[in-house]
């Protein structure tokens, strides 16, 4: 199927290029430093998030009466991940492309055309209001409880942790228990949230990079109206795994990445000298970058064939989640590998070297919450035991 669009993709990479070198940013972005530091750099961000969606680098996929475009195809979306990471530009925030797409799918009239709009103009970012101290990867085992009142509104009380990008956020995806503890999956509901809120409490978490890209949330008697509500009462966790699952891939679609570093850690491996001698003339190290070029290239041709899959319709259960192992992982040996290497010897002062040694360890640092964020790696491997294997359940405890 892709040969059939190959024109159609080298003009879209072209057009993609093109829209970057005349409006992206033009500081590149650093691995886990996403979030913006300052207000000039959040105006910049969200000037250039808009010029996307007016460009069609996001939101082509929607349907064009909000704004989508009838020639796209969703290699498109492809090739522009690519391209972006490439030139080390912006991509648009994960949340927005997660709130973008249930509220087309689950929301109202009145909340398309109250929402949809003012996430094209970037006025809009959404944070995803999930997991729990006690809740992370096993949603269903979330406390945050919402009570009906009786005029429709619901008074929302609870605890919100890893919420990326809730500190400069306009909006949240909640999630918050309506039935019993017991009902598990069946007593969930979805809300949109205005983070604004009276009694909702956003407190930063710093990572170990150093940059605030999460938060804890609290919510005290926070009070929606029905408006807010996403979908059907106890019909959250409908809700929660249709985005769940274009998170995942989504994680998983950026393998393009892992081209990247294997290029920094050559770049900076060429630079390094251990005990006087250059480390590429050491097989030991030439042999452990082949074998994460491997890794990398077997992850790379997954995506690449789970995406023709998914597209004629013959994908299998659990594919993103080996698509979201499969970049993670390999994302994290590349990365740890690399900041050991540098470690052990002296690098010069080649420029290119130092640059590409300083990506290297914020990916490192980074990559450990690549493991975890959208669903951690063993939570991955129960979803491939479960829906792929057929398994049984595990008992709980």
């Amino acid at each position: 199927m892709q040969d059939l669009h190959t024109d159609s993709l080298a003009l879209h990479g072209a057009r993609v290029r093109e829209v970057i070198a005349r409006s992206a940013p033009k500081d590149p972005v650093r691995e886990g430093h996403r979030a913006p530091s300052t207000p000039e750099v959040e105006a910049e961000l969200r000037r250039w998030y808009a010029v996307m969606f007016a460009e069609g680098l996001s939101g082509a996929d929607w349907p064009e009466e909000w704004g989508g475009r009838q020639a796209h195809h969703a290699l498109h979306d492809v090739v522009t991940t690519e391209e972006l990471i490439r030139a080390r530009a912006p991509r648009m925030v994960d949340q927005v492309v997660l709130a973008s797409h249930l509220i087309l799918q689950f929301g109202t009239p009145e909340q398309k055309a109250r929402y949809l709009p003012r996430i094209r103009s970037a006025e809009d970012i959404w944070c995803q209001l999930f997991s729990e101290p006690n809740a992370g990867s096993d949603l269903a085992a979330l406390k945050t409880r919402a009570v009906a009142l009786g005029d429709g509104s619901f008074r929302i009380n609870g605890q919100k942790t890893w919420t990326t990008d809730g500190h400069w956020a306009q909006m949240g995806l909640l999630l918050a228990r309506t039935g019993t503890e017991e009902s598990r999956h069946r007593g969930l509901t979805a809300f949109l949230v205005p983070m604004d809120t009276p009694g909702i409490e956003i407190r930063p978490l710093i990572t170990i990079g150093g940059a605030h890209e999460f938060n804890e949330t609290f919510l005290d008697d926070v009070v929606l109206g029905p408006e807010a509500l996403l979908g059907s009462i106890d019909g959250g966790w409908q809700v929660a795994m249709s985005g769940l699952e274009v998170e995942r891939f989504g994680v998983g679609g950026n393998v393009a990445l892992l081209a990247q570093l294997l290029d920094d850690l050559v770049v900076a491996a060429r630079s390094l000298r251990v005990d006087g001698v250059w480390v590429v003339e050491h097989d030991d190290v030439r042999l452990r970058i082949a074998e994460l070029t491997a890794e990398a290239e077997a992850a790379h041709a997954f995506v690449a064939d789970c995406i023709e899959t998914i597209l004629v319709g013959r994908d299998q259960p659990g594919d993103t989640a080996v698509a979201k192992i499969l970049h993670s992982e390999t994302y994290n040996r590349i990365s740890r590998y690399a900041v050991h290497l540098i470690g052990s010897g002296e690098l010069g002062d080649n420029p290119d070297a130092i640059a590409a040694a300083q990506r290297l360890e914020d990916a490192w640092l980074w990559s450990r919450a690549l493991t975890i964020s959208g669903g951690s790696s063993e939570v991955m491997r129960n979803i491939l035991a479960k829906r792929r294997l057929g398994l049984p359940q595990a008992p709980r405890p």
